[in-house]
């Protein structure tokens, strides 16, 4: 094979590979899971504050995805009225504003502190 044949086949090949390469780094990656409802008794109540004692503003049942805003901690709640003991509590804001217990809420993103 003549150089300049060998020197372009080789260009077309480095050619391929650079557009392979370049559709492997910007394909999409698979979207991380969303944070999720997931507790033992199957749902969890979306309270008014940080506490078992304030009012329930309503219910999740498990695999409702939730949008977390922030976390504070409160009252400790520990099992059986959640899945394991913690003082960290989530504000949601969807589907319905309130708090939901830290154990209750499965794939957690990153939050600030609330205000």
């Amino acid at each position: 094979m003549s150089e300049n044949r060998t020197t372009r086949r080789l260009a077309r090949l480095a050619l391929a590979a650079g557009a392979a390469g370049a559709l492997l780094l910007t394909a999409t990656p698979a979207s991380a899971a969303s944070p999720t409802i997931a507790s033992n008794s199957g749902g969890a109540n979306i309270r008014s504050c940080t506490s078992l004692s304030c009012g329930s503003n309503g219910y999740y049942g498990n695999g409702t995805t939730v949008t977390m805003v922030c976390y504070k901690d409160g009252d400790w709640v520990n099992p059986p009225n959640s899945d394991y003991s913690s003082n960290r509590w989530f504000k949601v804001n969807s589907p319905t504003t309130g708090y939901i217990h830290s154990s209750l809420v499965d794939n957690q993103v990153s939050t600030p502190r609330c205000p």
